[in-house]
């Protein structure tokens, strides 16, 4: 497959000179010379393009300016930008972020890599406060329901110029959450929306109050996309309702269970006797969870003694072994993005207690026999992945082996490797590898309790 040619579009408006110089130098800097670059200016005068001919000489000739006549938001500018674009890939960069020297040359060899023609690529991000960079931002592959909840994916963005001929324009009614939009509407309709996990994009932060104003806007902006999702899901024939939460960053989905009954045929229901819950309507909570077309598996978070975390889902390393989520965190503590308390897909729940898809169940003709403990459940995961479902924890529910008693012979395991040794080994996507694996996963190094 030939080299990608990349049109980098940048939306300026209300712009800080300094932050905006220190983006253009990250561009001027790239490996990658394959580009062209588009500025769509909002700014009352022209000092955007002066700047550009008198501090960066080197790539003028890559740049494209045009002076926006109205302010209609970003992705009006966006959509203007892609139009005229002439590259086979666009890149959204904002005004004021830098990008790694090797941000184009990473996204062109996974371009390579994946050898189609209508993906959407992103990458992991840490934030820029001054001339230091902080709070590394590591994801997983794209996982649908924590995006449901949050936009971890950010405005940083690769769209293959087919594609976005295929989906549409950016959403001009959306004031914020536009690229959001634009993300689920690839991810409900079958897109692939791929991640590489290296930090190649800075994103400019400042520690400032934040205003009354300011409030109001996150406000207005989580709502925004909170509704977005909503819509979505109930475009799947899925009832659900929404809360903001306080930090504006994230908002809780609530969804329908009046639709549970009890002795359905349409879910297994799977309890450890060994299992005590501690929360009320777990079945139901988990049901409406299961709900959602593409959904085989539901699980549940284990608690440990001394108000410990057991697990919230489980990561498996290359060799097929599997490390129970959060092991050992505090229950009332923080969690690494919050992610311990957020419904999210995993590649494998506990099978403690957890709901299962009777039809899922029935297709992939339920657990295999020759595996023991956690291989049966992992390979069973693996098998509903492979044919598009999801497997989804969901933290709200809770639950504690009074006696745990789930090993995993040596023969089940050689059998396990064997089976799955391809999608082994290209390891676990729904956890970042930048983490360290093993038991003491999601912790950042050197912030160990």
């Amino acid at each position: 497959m030939s080299d990608a040619y990349f049109s980098l579009i940048v939306w300026t408006i209300d712009t800080n000179m300094d932050y905006f110089k220190d983006m253009l130098e990250s561009i001027d800097e790239q490996e990658y010379r394959e580009f062209e670059l588009y500025i769509l200016d909002n700014n009352p005068s022209s000092i955007i393009e002066t700047t550009i001919k008198e501090f960066f000489p080197d790539i003028v000739d890559k740049v494209h300016y045009r002076r926006l006549k109205k302010t209609s938001g970003g992705a009006y500018a966006y959509n203007i930008g892609t139009h005229f674009a002439e590259g086979d890939h666009v890149v959204i960069v904002g005004q004021h972020d830098r990008l790694s020297y090797k941000t184009l040359l990473f996204l062109n060899e996974k371009i390579n890599e994946l050898g189609e023609n209508d993906s959407i690529i992103y990458t992991d991000h840490d934030e820029l406060v001054g001339l230091d960079r902080m709070h590394p931002h590591f994801k997983s592959d794209f996982n649908k329901q924590l995006f449901l909840q949050t936009d971890y994916i950010g405005s940083f963005i690769c769209v293959n110029t087919e594609l976005y001929k295929k989906l549409g324009d950016f959403n001009e009614k959306a004031q914020y959450a536009y690229i959001y939009e634009y993300l689920l509407r690839a991810c409900f309709k079958g897109k692939k929306i791929h991640h590489i996990p290296s930090l190649l994009y800075h994103k400019r932060a400042e520690k400032i109050p934040i205003t009354k104003e300011e409030r109001a806007k996150a406000n207005y902006a989580a709502k925004e996309h909170m509704s977005l999702a909503i819509s979505y899901i109930k475009g799947t024939g899925v009832e659900c309702t929404g809360r903001i939460d306080p930090s504006y960053k994230k908002w809780f989905i609530d969804f329908d269970e009046s639709s549970f009954r009890r002795f359905g045929g349409d879910y297994i229901y799977l309890k450890d006797e060994n299992v005590r819950l501690y929360t009320r309507r777990n079945v139901k909570r988990m049901y409406s969870y299961l709900k959602q077309p593409d959904v085989a598996v539901v699980g549940i978070r284990f608690i440990g003694s001394g108000f410990r975390i057991d697990n919230v889902g489980y990561i498996y390393d290359k060799d097929g072994t599997v490390y129970p989520a959060f092991n050992g965190k505090r229950i009332f503590g923080e969690t690494y993005e919050n992610l311990g308390r957020m419904p999210r897909d995993v590649s494998m729940v506990d099978a403690g207690c957890c709901l299962i898809d009777a039809k899922v169940y029935r297709m992939l003709r339920g657990f295999d026999t020759k595996l023991t403990g956690r291989d049966a459940m992992l390979d069973f995961c693996i098998r509903a992945k492979t044919k598009g479902f999801r497997t989804v924890v969901v933290p709200q529910c809770i639950g504690k082996y009074r006696i745990k008693n789930n090993t995993t012979t040596e023969a089940s395991h050689e059998y396990l490797t064997e089976k799955h040794a391809e999608i082994l080994a290209i390891g676990d996507g729904l956890y970042n590898n930048n983490l360290p694996m093993g038991l003491d996963n999601y912790i950042l190094p050197g912030m160990e309790e």
